[in-house]
């Protein structure tokens, strides 16, 4: 069978043109063959490739989108439950949002701080038996430790912690003092307390404030008031007046430091009387010492053949050891004229209050022919220790 190579129509062998188109047909019977149609197939291949490129870049995007939602809703519970204070469930959230989404900067961000919130959490339960166990100092350095970790964080979760965080340390304060309160603190310890309190402004730091204050006011009062009888007036004023500058006032203490000032100014004026009436004493007992130190006791005058011997005994009625005594005296006849006049010295050399002396002397060459010589002391000198 023959066809047109031109059009594809079947033709007669004997024919010389195709009466389909009309266009001359081959001598060559082998040539007069089907013309090959082009195949319209291969456009199939590339578009069905884009089809299942976008099939699959849409499996993707609808896969990611999925991812995302899950991630983004995990995020916002996690949200929600940090929002009432559950850490731990809002970090279980946030693990499961990192799952579906794991290039999720603002997710890791509430990751770091939610295990920081947890640990600030458990540092409290900590704070709480270590406060029970008086264990203060373990108290402090959770909390600090905590504030520290804190700090790398800002917003109203991070404020709330905070908050938190110095309600904890102003009660691991008053526990403190509370327990040193309970333990008789010295009154530098309850000054330092007192200090350390001050600025905590709860009911309960109020409390304490008051027995402390109450237990500083009953030890100034006791010191202030051993100061006193010991009469240190000075170191009296100052215990009250150190302890006047930690609390706001003290109707007791002030009394007690009144009184200090009128028996300080009594005992002054005693004192200044006193000091007058001792210097008065001993301008009398100086004046007694230097000029009436000596009381003569006996003078006697006796003749052994050609000698005279002038013999006598006094007395210290000074209040301090005297020495040097220097007796001078006269033999006097019996018209009172002085036939020798002679010093000589006291013995022993130094006189102690009320110890007696003694002095004598013997003349050889004295001559009279009256019957009855007199000695007489004219003055007697003396010094002084």
């Amino acid at each position: 069978m023959s066809y047109c190579p031109n059009c594809g129509s079947q033709v007669q062998e004997i024919e010389t043109f195709c009466v389909s188109c009309g266009k001359k047909l081959p001598e060559d019977i082998l040539k007069r063959k089907r013309p090959v149609k082009p195949s319209r197939k291969w456009w199939f291949l590339p578009v069905l490739s884009l089809v299942i490129a976008c099939l699959i870049m849409g499996s993707v995007y609808v896969f990611q989108r999925y991812q995302t939602n899950k991630a983004l809703s995990y995020f916002n519970e996690a949200e929600e439950m940090a929002q009432i204070g559950d850490y731990n469930q809002a970090s279980t959230l946030i693990n499961d949002a990192l799952e579906y989404k794991e290039y999720f900067p603002a997710a890791e961000q509430v990751d770091s701080f939610l295990k920081v919130a947890i640990q600030t959490e458990d540092t409290f339960k900590q704070v709480k038996t270590s406060n029970d166990e008086h264990d203060f100092q373990q108290s402090f350095d959770s909390l600090q430790q905590s504030e520290e970790a804190l700090q790398q964080f800002n917003g109203d979760l991070v404020d709330q912690l905070m908050e938190q965080n110095l309600l904890m340390k102003n009660q691991t304060m008053l526990a403190q003092a509370t327990y040193q309160l309970n333990n008789d603190p010295s009154m530098d310890e309850l000054k330092t307390l007192l200090w350390e309190i001050e600025d905590i402004s709860e009911d309960q730091a109020a409390e304490v404030k008051s027995q402390i204050t109450e237990k500083l006011v009953s030890m100034t009062y006791e010191k202030a008031t051993a100061r006193l009888d010991d009469l240190q007036f000075s170191k009296a004023l100052l215990v009250i007046d150190d302890t006047m500058k930690v609390i706001e006032s003290s109707e007791q203490l002030e009394s007690l430091k009144t009184t200090i000032n009128k028996e300080k100014t009594a005992f002054e004026s005693a004192q200044e009387e006193r000091i007058e009436q001792a210097l008065t004493a001993f301008e009398e007992e100086q004046e007694v010492n230097e000029s009436h130190a000596i009381e003569l006791k006996d003078i006697q005058l006796q003749k052994d053949n050609n000698t005279w011997k002038v013999t006598g005994e006094l007395k210290s009625v000074a209040t301090v050891p005297i020495h040097s005594i220097l007796v001078k005296y006269t033999v006097n006849d019996e018209e009172e004229n002085a036939l020798v006049d002679n010093e000589v010295y006291v013995f022993p050399e130094t006189l102690y209050p009320n110890e007696v002396g003694k002095f004598e002397f013997t003349h050889y060459d004295m001559e009279s022919e009256a019957n009855q010589l007199t000695p007489k002391v004219e003055e007697i000198t003396w010094y002084l220790n």
